[in-house]
């Protein structure tokens, strides 16, 4: 059967540049880009690629998708970049965006694993790459929420990669500190410590192109000068 990737969040930052790059590499793959706007996705070339508007915190509107690629390809692998962030003090953060954050990265990301981990344990193949943050394992007072969120998706991977282990799925976690997207900018972050998103997505081609009996599980990525 021929083999797919699903990429979320594909519109923007991390998830677009991983849709170009795993484009031109895997021309042999169907990259199934998803994301709530499509508008950069549609500016793209590539004949491997397929869009679709999706909102990853809709469960049966994510199902009803994947059932329709699943009828024609093999999901080889699943990168989860859907993801939003508010900062400000804890009681100064509107309950609109903070739900917002709750919803999308962790209730999203929980929709696309429970719909696609039990074709891959079916299968016995998969990979599973979660884009989380450094804050899922240090203190963010300004990011509090945020900052919980990316703790859930670390203590997620951490707990299906154990329980996947026996179905050749595998399940790696990657934390980014600092990384050069239109989210970043909209935070205001520092932009003397920045990682170019294409650099970035080089490290996500390298997890994914590891032999399947190779897991990276936890992966940390951070610029060299950066002190946090």
């Amino acid at each position: 059967m021929n083999k797919s990737i699903i990429i979320t969040g594909a519109n923007s930052g991390i998830g677009l540049e991983c849709v170009k790059q795993f484009c031109e590499s895997f021309n042999d793959k169907l990259i199934v880009a998803l994301s709530r706007n499509t508008h950069n996705l549609q500016q793209l070339p590539y004949s491997n690629m397929q869009m679709h508007n999706c909102d990853v915190t809709n469960f049966k509107q994510l199902k009803k998708l994947i059932d329709t690629v699943v009828e024609e390809y093999q999901i080889c692998c699943v990168i989860n970049c859907a993801g939003t962030s508010y900062n400000g003090d804890f009681c100064d953060i509107d309950n609109t965006k903070i739900r917002q954050m709750i919803d999308v990265n962790i209730q999203g990301l929980t929709n696309t694993v429970e719909i696609i981990l039990p074709h891959m344990r079916i299968q016995k193949l998969g990979t599973i790459i979660n884009i989380s943050s450094l804050a899922d394992r240090y203190p963010r007072p300004n990011s509090a929420v945020y900052g919980a969120s990316k703790a859930y998706v670390k203590s997620l991977s951490d707990s299906l990669r154990v329980s996947e282990a026996k179905y050749n799925v595998r399940i790696c976690n990657i934390s980014p500190a600092i990384i050069d997207t239109p989210l970043l900018a909209s935070l205001g972050k520092n932009q003397n410590h920045i990682i170019a998103v294409s650099d970035f997505v080089n490290v996500i081609k390298f997890i994914y192109q590891q032999p399947q009996s190779v897991c990276i599980r936890d992966m940390v990525i951070a610029p060299t000068n950066y002190e946090g």
